[in-house]
């Protein structure tokens, strides 16, 4: 296949203070990994996807595959300690699946984005013949300052020039996939973010739109903003 999505489903949801992990808890009766899978089915640039979880969740998450007709998903990778291990877990995995066009693409997802638009991933999909690298950003609205301690303002940084990252995040498959498997594991688990490895190795990251409604469900709060603007998205 071309384009593959890794959909990253590892974490443990810790600052959500709950015993399941926020991308399995329910909303309006569906997991929330589900919500974030039905989004990349729906894609038509997405030829395939995989899971990447911890093995205790992958037979749960193989029976939701069946119980929401989820076609697309090919199977669970295995999460790593942090969020760059588990990327490169799920590169190695897909490598079974992918056509060995350098035109290959993988979009990195995070599980706890539900609201990502197929609209959004398709343009990712798009921008990835004009870049090696995709980012979706908003532009930061609030004044930003520095400070070292946490307690006191040293610093305001220029507004105009900061952006937002967000999730997914769009690359060429292979180049990446040699990225993640050449880099030593310390490295890797220092770094944050999906494009940190290939802007610190001088790939070109092309900045598109982002969405306002595309959050990241970290706090339980989020939870209920989300199931507020999966009802209102259901009744458009």
């Amino acid at each position: 296949m071309k384009n593959i999505a890794l959909v990253l489903s590892g974490g443990t949801g810790s600052r959500m203070g709950a015993n399941v992990p926020k991308q399995y808890q329910q909303i309006s009766g569906k997991p929330v990994l589900v919500y974030t899978l039905e989004r990349l089915q729906a894609c038509g640039a997405v030829d395939g996807v995989l899971a990447v979880a911890s093995p205790p969740w992958a037979d749960t998450i193989l029976q939701w595959r069946r119980e929401f007709s989820l076609t697309k998903l090919l199977d669970i990778a295995p999460a790593g300690a942090d969020r760059q291990l588990s990327i490169r877990s799920g590169l190695l995995a897909a490598q079974a699946f992918m056509d060995e066009s350098p035109e290959a693409g993988v979009i990195i997802q995070d599980a706890v984005r539900p609201l990502a638009s197929v609209s959004l991933l398709a343009r990712l999909v798009e921008t990835l013949q004009e870049a090696p690298c995709v980012l979706p950003v908003l532009p930061v609205t609030d004044t930003t300052y520095t400070s070292g301690d946490g307690r006191w303002v040293e610093g305001l940084l220029e507004r105009s020039t900061l952006y937002g990252g967000q999730a997914p995040e769009a690359f060429h498959y292979w180049p990446y996939l040699a990225l993640y498997r050449d880099t030593p594991e310390e490295t890797l688990s220092a770094m944050s973010g999906s494009c940190q490895l290939p802007y610190s190795a001088g790939w070109r990251v092309k900045m598109i739109p982002g969405e306002r409604e595309n959050i990241k469900i970290t706090y339980a709060a989020d939870l209920k903003i989300c199931k507020l603007l999966l009802e209102e998205e259901g009744r458009r």
